[in-house]
């Protein structure tokens, strides 16, 4: 800004705070008022590149942030993000487009609307554009399609999971600070898949360490999450109910109420 390049300020605003929500190293109350501050200067300056960039991560975490009592509103279901997105393809501007179905795939994964969820990372793959944000990317990616792995007999879930764990298998080599609790958790979810009972359990456990290790408190609580839903399918809810409550703790230290609201409204104990 001092420089008078306000456009390169702008931009390292952008991968600041993407960087911030990626990490979860901020609560999200906090976040928010970064996100409101640098949105406010990006306005002023007419950076409105920049400005639509934030607008899934401001929603995304409005969404985790409040809880209403009204229906959730999904990114792809929100009019004024439509419209971003509808410009942005007609502009052929796939660094926005990308943004969008990116964030809407992380959103849509942690409040359980996995064909959503998919449908997203889809969409990104037809781009041929990607961002992969050191691993989140494949992550939620990877996630999600195992997720529809559970619900459906198509094998094509689990090839396009394997992707994802390669992916981020490179990236663990790279950066396992970033990278080694999601590496876990996806072997685990995968293990759960092929009835591997006993490995999964270690892996989870893994994943969990790794993330508390690492202080990504969110994945952490997603780590949980999906170790809790392991031990209620195989019948074992005392364990279940423990990892629930790890969860919810977790997700609420991060500032995700409405995530907690929904968790206490879906848990199946």
């Amino acid at each position: 800004m001092q420089t008078g390049d306000i456009q390169m300020a702008m931009f390292n605003a952008y991968v600041y705070l993407a960087d911030n929500f990626i990490s979860g190293q901020l609560s999200l109350a906090a976040f928010k008022k970064h996100l409101k501050v640098f949105g406010e200067q990006m306005f002023e300056h007419k950076q409105m590149v920049f400005h639509h960039l934030l607008r899934p991560i401001e929603q995304a975490v409005s969404n985790l942030l409040f809880s209403t009592g009204e229906p959730l509103l999904l990114i792809g279901r929100d009019k004024e993000q439509e419209c971003i997105l509808n410009k942005a393809i007609e502009q052929n501007n796939s660094f926005l487009a990308a943004q969008i179905f990116i964030f809407g795939c992380v959103e849509a994964y942690i409040y359980g609307d996995y064909e959503l969820a998919v449908n997203f990372a889809q969409k990104r793959h037809e781009l041929e554009f990607d961002v992969p944000f050191y691993g989140m990317t494949d992550f939620f990616d990877g996630l999600s399609f195992l997720a529809m792995a559970h619900q459906s007999s198509d094998q094509k879930w689990i090839l396009s999971a394997n992707k994802s764990i390669s992916n981020i298998d490179n990236f663990a080599k790279i950066c396992p600070s970033n990278c080694e609790h999601k590496l876990l958790l996806l072997q685990a979810e995968m293990k759960s898949m092929t009835g591997e009972a006993k490995e999964a359990i270690s892996k989870y456990e893994l994943a969990i360490s790794a993330a508390e290790r690492n202080e990504f408190i969110h994945e952490q609580a997603i780590a949980n999450e999906r170790a809790a839903e392991f031990f209620l399918r195989y019948g074992d809810s005392s364990r279940a109910a423990h990892h629930y409550g790890e969860a919810q703790s977790l997700f609420l230290k991060w500032g995700a109420q409405r995530k907690v609201d929904d968790l206490l409204m879906s848990i199946a104990l």
